[in-house]
């Protein structure tokens, strides 16, 4: 019956699946070559980052935003999500200032992969199908960047890492520490990544389906916040 209306209601033609009685799927991800694995479990997230998965956490909002019909719009953030958190451990540890300085200094050094790194590779091949056709500009997929860093200080070093990947980012924002919901809104993504809760939250609130990616130093600090409070 779910088949049946994923594929009559939903028009998804899907071919593999499978059942677990309820046991964590997370152990047939690689066997599947799971490009990306969603789950309203935080559990079987971690479970599925832990063995090197992209993987989230997904909020769906009571009332939707209403998004695009012909082209599908994928939004993340940068760090802790593409890139991994060497960075924004410097921020915590030592403050916006010294995170700028580190950044110049290292500005020519590509930030080491983050979780969601390897899905953002497999739109960019799907992307290129269509490139490759000359349809560049009639892509169904188009992929954003959303960052907390700002373009001058920091953002060079993020978009020269994407290059050194030899991946593309269609819009990159640098939004210098201002609020991601006024350009959500703007974007209408499908779908956003994002490593803190405040910013998945804040999305979903505008009726936009978000996903909290919990890697990095800012799970931790989460994490610690909780045990003080109790």
């Amino acid at each position: 019956r779910l088949m049946s209306v994923a594929n009559a209601k939903h028009t998804l033609f899907i071919e593999r699946f499978c059942m677990t009685g309820g046991n964590s799927p997370v152990g047939y991800l690689k066997a599947y070559h799971t490009n990306l694995y969603l789950s309203a479990d935080p559990v079987k997230v971690r479970e599925a980052l832990e063995e090197g998965i992209a993987a989230a956490t997904m909020f769906t909002p009571e009332k939707m935003t209403e998004v695009s019909k012909t082209q599908l719009r994928v939004a993340f953030d940068g760090d802790a999500v593409l890139f991994s958190d060497e960075s924004e451990r410097i921020f915590k540890a030592h403050g916006l200032d010294k995170f700028f300085e580190h950044e110049k200094a290292h500005e020519n050094k590509p930030l080491d992969h983050g979780p969601l790194k390897g899905f953002l590779e497999a739109l960019g091949k799907l992307q290129k199908r269509f490139y490759d056709k000359g349809q560049r500009l009639d892509c169904p997929i188009r992929t954003y960047l959303v960052t907390a860093r700002s373009a001058a200080s920091s953002g060079t070093r993020a978009l020269k890492t994407l290059r050194s990947w030899g991946l593309e980012i269609d819009e990159a924002l640098f939004l210098a520490g201002a609020p991601k919901g006024p350009m959500l809104e703007k974007i209408r993504p499908h779908i956003f990544f994002d490593d803190q809760m405040f910013h998945v939250e804040r999305a979903a609130e505008m009726g936009t389906v978000a996903c909290h990616v919990p890697y990095g130093i800012a799970q931790r600090k989460g994490a610690e916040a909780k045990q003080k409070k109790l």
